[in-house]
């Protein structure tokens, strides 16, 4: 058995999709109504318990492997068993089952607003809960063990790692720790993506959500335009999209997560991304915004060296740069995805300003100097501090 889940804001949107498909079937739950406008009206009882909470909505997917099948009453037991191991048991809930593909499969729709008490379900580890908790009802209902998508794609905690979680989890029970332990680093950064792009979103999507969410993102691709892969930096630790599995690779965010990514719509606005990283506030120029949502017009035929000038400049368009300032930030984005110095040197000799090898030269120095500065100082500032106390 296959398990996703998701967390949202709109009951009504879920609830028309779980609805709306070829002989969908409300199985069970706890609810009186039984059509989504009138279940949508329902779920308000636990929102107005928690009128300041946001993502909500709790949406999980069970699906069987193609050769099992099971009756309303089998699911509907499953259901109520899988929402209870994962802390909700006093939530509302419905329970739907489709049958628009070859996997026997229901889907949940719940409130993360418990009844009894107003607060919100823990969620600390769901991805991993999950994955324990199906595999125990497999092994009850006797059915096929399926490894999921998580468990399957992604690199899990080494075994150091492991024994000392455990380690610091009995520490927390026992009294002697004051704080719950926290996943790996490594493992927030899986489940954080896991999220992210859950919706399906397009790679330019997925890179903002990460960055607003504090996540450093490098992409590399070759003279050709061809992607060298996909890397990440979290709380100053990184990771290769390899290291944290195959569907964290840019291709593997395509083919397992869908992410979707069309070059021409989206490489623009990419570069756009990780010369200007999003933050949590930042809100989206309308020039941005026209970048992204436009065509992409027929390019006169330029070299490989002055399509990637062209394409590094038209992403500064929107921030006011002198010619000079914005080749020294082509520069500095260069040298962060670890290009080499001479590629580095003939993108800029194809730009818009004509310079001379010396005076490329003098520029390249002049980047690495404050890039080397600006190093110093953020480690300056840790022994500072350190001194301060």
């Amino acid at each position: 058995m296959i398990g996703n889940q998701t967390k949202g804001r709109g009951f009504r949107g879920l609830l028309d999709y779980l609805q709306s498909q070829e002989n969908a079937k409300l199985i069970g739950g706890n609810m009186g109504s039984n059509n989504a406008i009138a279940l949508a009206r329902e779920f308000k009882i636990s929102r107005q318990l928690n009128p300041e909470a946001d993502r909500v909505v709790y949406h999980a997917s069970l699906s069987l492997p193609d050769n099992e099948q099971l009756d309303d009453e089998t699911w509907n037991e499953i259901a109520n068993r899988y929402l209870e191991e994962m802390g909700f048991d006093s939530n509302q809930y419905v329970v739907y089952r489709h049958h628009n593909t070859q996997h026997d499969h229901i889907h949940i729709c719940a409130s993360r607003i418990r009844l009894d008490n107003g607060k919100i379900v823990h969620d600390s580890w769901d991805y991993k809960r999950s994955e324990s908790v199906i595999r125990q009802i497999e092994r009850d209902y006797g059915l096929q063990p399926t490894l999921g998508s998580h468990e399957k794609l992604s690199r899990n905690p080494s075994i150091g790692q492991q024994r000392r979680l455990e380690r610091e989890h009995k520490e927390y029970l026992k009294g002697d720790r004051a704080t719950p332990q926290e996943p790996p680093i490594k493992q927030q950064l899986q489940e954080l993506i896991d999220r992210a792009t859950a919706d399906s979103p397009t790679m330019p999507q997925l890179i903002e959500r990460l960055q607003i969410q504090g996540v450093k993102v490098r992409h590399g691709t070759t003279r050709n335009g061809k992607s060298k892969g996909i890397s990440y930096s979290m709380k100053d630790q990184q990771f290769s999209g390899t290291s944290l599995g195959a569907a964290y690779t840019f291709p593997g965010l395509q083919k397992h997560k869908r992410v979707d990514y069309q070059p021409k719509r989206d490489d623009q606005r990419i570069i756009s991304l990780l010369l200007n990283p999003a933050k949590p506030t930042q809100k989206l120029s309308q020039i941005q915004v026209n970048q992204h949502q436009e065509q992409p017009q027929e390019q006169p035929e330029l070299n490989p060296w002055q399509q990637k000038y062209q394409q590094l400049s038209l992403a500064l368009t929107a921030t006011a740069l002198s010619a000079d300032d914005r080749d020294k930030k082509i520069i500095s984005h260069l040298l962060e995805q670890e290009e080499p110095t001479e590629d580095i040197k003939e993108t800029i000799k194809n730009g818009s300003i004509q310079r001379t090898q010396a005076e490329l030269e003098e520029l390249l120095d002049l980047v690495i100097d404050e890039l080397e500065e600006e190093l110093e100082q953020q480690l300056e500032q840790p022994r500072q501090r350190g001194l301060s106390r």
